[in-house]
């Protein structure tokens, strides 16, 4: 299906016509470092900046998720306990959520 646009008070086939404002032309498209205050949730900031915000993900630790398809791909280490070991961590994870 054609698509039409207005230019000078004319429908034309949009495929056809030139830019909306001639003196213009083309114009580079770019993207912003600049966003809404956003909560880190790692460190409890308000940061307006992309740059800002993604140093402050690397720096606590955390992986922001969709940028790092190795780390998220990479296999996890499982973790080896003897009985002994694994009962002491059981005792331990029930304790502090008791004793909150």
């Amino acid at each position: 299906m054609t698509t039409f646009v207005y230019r000078k008070g004319e429908l034309v086939d949009k495929n056809v016509a030139g830019p909306k404002n001639e003196k213009l032309g083309k114009a580079a498209f770019v993207i912003s470092d600049e966003m809404e205050a956003t909560r880190h949730m790692a460190t409890g900031e308000y940061l307006t900046s992309k740059a800002k915000f993604r140093r402050a993900t690397r720096d606590a630790g955390c992986v922001e998720v969709g940028n790092e398809v190795s780390t998220l791909l990479k296999p996890r280490q499982k973790v080896e306990l003897d009985r002994g070991a694994r009962r002491e961590a059981i005792q331990r994870a029930v304790y502090e959520i008791r004793n909150r």
